[in-house]
């Protein structure tokens, strides 16, 4: 393929690879608007992933648009109308969630109901879904994917050409990767880890984030009487107290006074889940000249702003609209980058220097003390989190 090569819709085949909220809901608009979608997922769903589990309000009306919001809201996860940031002395401050979307809520649902939901729902609008199917190469011609070729499980090889490829593989960027020549190894700063609990004593409608030194953790409820866990460390603390996760939480996180209560009498529900991660924020939504990224793909946002599962959602109703509106791939790209930089770059920014301060409990204890005086720096400072938004300099209109 050329960058002279016509995309037009029903004509054109894209290939999505990576069946989180990403890619699915990708695949979803693409389908409704006439596109030959095939969505490749590595793994069988349901299936559980290490995540926050924190669906912003702003997600609620893409779930509408994407056809899944009743079920979404059936599903039993917890009404989130408050997210509590704990200072590891205790002290603490409030952000409603009706100061993103007026008189709405967040949700806190599991992984692998959500993700398992917007995949049912893909295949509904006439995806081909292929699970349980690796990427293993990249085949280029002319400065273009040509093809991939995926293995099942049972080492079946699947050859599969396109016209657009699409890595919605999170962190990884299993596809983008599959096209350089070289492998980039880079060391992990840090390691997340996530699990369900039961015993865990935080209130129903509240998501609760706790400083500790070296890193932070969240909790909330989820469906089935459980909550969900999930927390970021830096690697070296894990390497010098040679814990395992359970460890961690009695011996780090419960150093903060919160947790050391909601955390008294927690029990595991579940098996944890760990991954490494090397660093946040952009890498290329357009790394090559017919391959486009999206959600964790295209940049990781730090996970205690609540807003990763809403730049997953964003990310993929800006590259659906990029395809739709052009006619070539260097048209989707020129139009898809700069409406990722003006959405997301400065978003990027202020969610960096939050998580300096996250992680480091005196400081951390400082900012909370001095933004519990103003519910307007708070709600200031939680709005430039979720949305687009720029800096005038003086002397500029």
């Amino acid at each position: 393929m050329t960058n002279e090569s016509a995309i037009r819709n029903s004509q054109s085949a894209i290939v999505i690879v990576g069946a989180g909220p990403a890619g699915s809901s990708l695949a979803i608009r693409l389908a409704q608007n006439g596109f030959e979608t095939t969505l490749i997922e590595r793994e069988h769903f349901p299936r559980e992933k290490l995540c926050g589990e924190f669906i912003s309000p702003e997600c609620l009306q893409h779930f509408g648009d994407l056809g899944v919001l009743d079920e979404m809201l059936d599903a039993g996860g917890d009404r989130i109308r408050e997210t509590r940031f704990f200072a590891s002395g205790g002290s603490s401050i409030a952000v409603p969630n009706d100061w993103f979307e007026t008189n709405s809520f967040a949700l806190s649902l599991s992984r692998s109901v959500m993700d398992n939901t917007l995949l049912k729902r893909a295949k509904q609008c006439g995806v081909k879904v292929i699970d349980g199917c690796s990427v293993t190469s990249v085949e280029k011609q002319n400065g273009s994917v040509r093809s991939i070729s995926a293995r099942e499980h049972d080492g079946t090889v699947r050859e599969l050409a396109a016209d657009l490829f699409i890595d919605a593989t999170g962190r990884s960027q299993a596809l983008t990767k599959l096209t350089r020549s070289q492998k980039e190894r880079t060391k992990p700063a840090f390691v997340g880890f996530k699990a369900h609990l039961t015993g865990a004593d935080v209130p129903q409608g509240v998501c609760e984030i706790y400083s500790f030194d070296g890193g932070y953790a969240g909790l909330s409820n989820v469906e089935g009487d459980r909550a969900n866990l999930c927390f970021l460390v830096r690697s070296e603390v894990v390497r010098e107290t040679g814990s395992n996760a359970s460890e961690l939480v009695d011996d780090v996180i419960r150093k903060n006074r919160r947790a050391s209560q909601t955390l008294d009498q927690w029990e595991m529900a579940g098996d944890w889940l760990a991954v490494s991660i090397s660093s946040f924020g952009v890498t290329d939504p357009a790394p090559f000249e017919n391959l486009f990224t999206v959600g964790d793909a295209a940049a990781f946002i730090d996970p205690f702003t609540g807003s990763g599962m809403l730049m997953a959602v964003q990310s993929s109703a800006m590259l659906a609209d990029s395809i739709t509106t052009n006619a070539t791939p260097a048209g989707i790209a020129a139009s898809y980058s700069s409406a990722y930089s003006r959405r997301f770059r400065n978003r990027l920014r202020v969610c960096w220097a939050l998580r300096q301060i996250a992680f480091m409990p005196r400081l951390a204890t400082g900012v909370v003390w001095t933004l519990r005086m103003s519910s307007a720096s708070r709600r200031y400072l939680a709005r430039m989190t979720r949305r687009s938004w720029t800096i005038r300099h003086r002397g500029n209109p």
